[in-house]
């Protein structure tokens, strides 16, 4: 049986190497402009378990376990669909080198910190759950929840089988008992493929609640599930037009040039990564590489345009306009790559001379997301097109799948 909580290699490796540019507060703050209320949502059972770990808490008179207990189910749900098969890439599903190898599961195994993943679905759903008004709103913890009439709804969808309430409630409270066989009902209750009709009918009604998400919903429908359109800027102007609301218009307009700015950044970051491959760089040598001047240049003019975006709004978040501050014509080359460079401490070393390896440092670089789940997965996304845009689409996608939902 494999050791539980071993951290292997890759899983350290590509931890360390998702790259915000320290700007993680401002893209959960540009997530929710784009898409209001979904968090990090991208499929129904990500919702389905998180309420069901809310009302087993409950119930169980566990309130601060809450977390622990979503993250047990999520778990579960993952070892199951291994034994089934057919899940392995899928990234629906989580913790596939530690679950793999296990032929039988305990709650205790799974539910300690870190255990399952480091970043389990739960944590991405915490802001949708009262945004989609499955929970109360005003709570930014996960514990701290309580769940509104669509979150008892939808967790009662599966809770009602009453040998899977059983199972799952003697799993908690009996936390060293292992499952090792799971009935076709079990599996149907957990798997992320299984979300019934009536849940995805569900999520819908409560995706579709706010006008704002109905909009891009519908304006997403067309559209390919990479977002293709949205590739170009006359893409981008054709979809931004059709956007009903002015205020939420401007704010996907300023998300688009963001997403933009935020791939510029990871080329220019990743020209200074090509230079130091096998030697420390001076900061004139490297501003002297063409490379490097491409790529800082195509970072300023996108910080200019994001700027200009984002003087049309109010409530901006500070670290933005500091980042594009940072990147201004009026600021050298060197103090540029240099405030660049600092922003990613795990990849570089920073002197007042010279620029050298890290600890972590690595040649290829790749984006964070604060919704990103799988570490052990590069990003999917090609386009520089704002995430939550993608997450929406792929949730849409799979309401409707096998079903003529009304839109």
């Amino acid at each position: 049986m494999a050791t539980w909580g071993a951290v292997e290699p890759t899983e350290t490796l590509q931890t360390r190497l998702r790259l915000d540019f320290g700007l993680r507060p401002a893209i959960l703050v540009l997530n929710d402009w784009a898409v209001p209320g979904l968090g990090g949502v991208f499929f129904v059972r990500q919702l389905t378990w998180s309420c069901v770990g809310l009302r087993l808490a409950d119930e169980l008179g566990m309130p601060a376990a809450a977390a622990r207990i979503a993250e047990g189910i999520e778990a579960l749900a993952s070892w199951t669909a291994l034994r089934v098969g057919g899940y392995e890439k899928d990234d629906r599903v989580q913790g596939k080198r530690k679950l793999r190898n296990q032929d039988r599961l305990s709650f205790a195994a799974v539910s300690r910190n870190g255990a399952y993943v480091t970043v389990p679905f739960r944590r991405a759903a915490t802001s949708a759950l009262p945004g989609l008004g499955f929970c109360m709103t005003g709570q930014s913890r996960f514990n701290a929840l309580q769940l509104a009439p669509a979150g008892n709804a939808l967790a009662g969808m599966v809770l009602r089988n009453a040998e899977v309430a059983k199972r799952l409630r003697n799993w908690m409270i009996n936390p060293e008992t292992q499952i090792a066989q799971v009935s076709e009902q079990f599996k149907q209750a957990l798997l992320p493929s299984e979300a019934t009709t009536e849940e995805r009918q569900l999520v819908l009604a409560q995706l579709m609640a706010d006008t704002r998400r109905a909009c891009i919903a519908r304006l997403l429908q067309p559209l390919d599930s990479r977002l293709s359109p949205l590739g170009t800027e006359q893409g981008i102007a054709d979809f931004l037009r059709r956007v009903q609301d002015p205020e939420h218009r401007a704010r996907l307009d300023a998300c688009f040039s963001f997403e933009q700015a935020r791939a510029s950044a990871l080329t220019a970051a990743q020209s200074l990564a090509d230079c130091i491959a096998t030697a420390s760089c001076t900061w004139t040598n490297l501003g002297k590489t063409k490379a490097v001047q491409l790529a800082f240049d195509k970072l300023e003019k996108d910080c200019t345009q994001l700027s200009a975006r984002l003087d049309k709004l109010s409530e901006l978040p500070a670290d933005i306009r500091s980042f594009c501050n940072e990147h201004a014509l009026s600021v050298s080359l060197e103090r540029r790559l240099q405030a660049l460079a600092s922003r990613v401490p795990q990849v570089f070393t920073v002197s007042s001379h010279q620029l050298d390896q890290g600890i972590g440092y690595t040649k290829t670089l790749i984006a964070a997301e604060p919704a990103d789940v799988e570490e052990g997965a590069a990003p999917t996304w090609v386009l520089p097109v704002p995430r939550p845009l993608l997450r929406l689409k792929r949730l849409h996608q799979e309401i409707h799948q096998g079903d003529h939902l009304a839109a």
